[in-house]
């Protein structure tokens, strides 16, 4: 049996979603967009949704509108996708890297509040909802807004989440959500910033397409359109087009839905393994609505066993595996820009030397998961 690490499930709406942008003749960021926009925004009760073309670009999108730019910095954690550090850099700034739990792989408030001790410099705060965790951010944001700190969540695993029954999405500034192609909600490619701040919102719109005061489905399409716009900035070129927006339209309705099916196979991981010695399953929270876009496991110290071998014997198996992530302070770029030492960094490095991440997908099926299973039980 072979068990892949992602396997996408296209429904008959999300064909005929696509079909129609086709038929329409209107490829590029229209109606579907600003049609996708509302119904997330509704979904995760923010007031504003701007659709774009990644993660890292609501990202970026985000730092720029709070203002970020040449000298100043931003508190990261470590165990992150290399966008939300790259992304500080885009702008002038530099990131300051922080340690994680390491049960959760998550900022806390006490490594939040340690970091912001040492570094009173820092400007920005940028959880990361690691695997589809929230972070515990009520006590974040407190701790933030004492020193002035402003809050952008890095939700690109967290759709849909909630942390104390507050959706993910409303628990910071802003929040950047992404829909590659194996998230929980996918438009291939393509990303979301959402956030209740006029302002900022405003702000993002006019900078994802060059900086222009009005889209092309303003100029061409609406009553008595007129081509004429002006550029009051130098903006980017980070629109979604109308074909991502119809794909992720059509999956809003079932995302609770596919949630609860991550959630039992993430169960059903965790009561499977709970018995096998050497290994450790990822950290959750009874006050947290865990999105599960991943399920991560930890290979303790094996007299025999490393977590790459193991990795390439469960693929002999017939279990694909990843690894989330290669900690940021092990990257040369950023070990050699910021100096940086492991040893500062202890929560991190007990997960990265053992940690991968086991299939999980909601029409992951029973024989699969039993598979998957049976597969570490046998190497270990």
């Amino acid at each position: 049996m072979r068990v892949p690490f992602f396997r996408l499930s296209v429904s008959d709406a999300m064909r005929a979603a696509v079909d129609e942008v086709v038929a329409s003749g209107w490829l590029t960021s229209g109606p579907k967009v600003q049609a996708f926009e509302t119904a997330f925004a509704e979904a995760v009760g923010a007031k504003h949704a701007v659709a774009v073309n990644s993660c890292t670009a609501a990202l970026h999108l985000a730092l720029e509108a709070v203002g970020v730019t040449t000298g100043d910095h931003v508190l990261v954690p470590t165990m992150t996708f290399a966008a939300t550090a790259e992304v500080v850099r885009y702008l002038g700034a530099d990131p300051v890297l922080a340690d994680v739990c390491p049960m959760t792989a998550l900022l806390t408030p006490e490594i939040v509040e340690a970091a912001l001790d040492k570094h009173p410099e820092i400007s920005v705060c940028m959880p990361v909802h690691f695997g589809g965790l929230p972070c515990e951010m009520e006590e974040i944001r407190k701790c933030c807004t004492r020193r002035g700190v402003r809050l952008i969540d890095d939700a690109a695993h967290a759709f849909p989440a909630a942390d104390n029954e507050k959706p993910v999405g409303t628990l910071a500034d802003v929040s950047c959500f992404s829909f590659y192609a194996n998230k929980t909600l996918t438009t291939g490619e393509g990303g979301m910033l959402v956030t209740d701040d006029d302002d900022i919102a405003a702000r993002a719109r006019i900078m994802r397409l060059h900086g222009m005061n009005r889209d092309a489905w303003g100029r061409f399409t609406v009553d008595a359109a007129k081509w004429e716009y002006d550029l009051v900035a130098p903006g980017y070129k980070y629109n979604m087009p109308d074909t991502a927006a119809a794909l992720g339209l059509s999956q809003i309705s079932d995302a609770c839905r596919d949630r609860d099916r991550r959630h039992n196979i993430a169960a059903y991981y965790r009561n499977a393994l709970e018995d096998v010695a050497g290994i450790r399953c990822c950290g959750d929270r009874a006050d947290a609505t865990h999105a599960w876009h991943l399920f991560w496991i930890v290979l303790e110290q094996h007299p025999t066993l490393h977590r790459n071998e193991f990795i390439e014997a469960l693929q002999e198996l017939g279990v694909s595996c990843s690894v989330h992530y290669k900690p940021l302070h092990r990257m040369s770029y950023w070990k050699d820009r910021l100096q940086l030492d492991s040893a500062s960094f202890p929560g991190a490095e007990a997960i990265w030397r053992g940690c991968l991440s086991l299939p999980l997908f909601p029409d992951l099926q029973a024989a699969e998961r039993d598979h998957v299973i049976e597969s570490i039980r046998s190497l270990l």
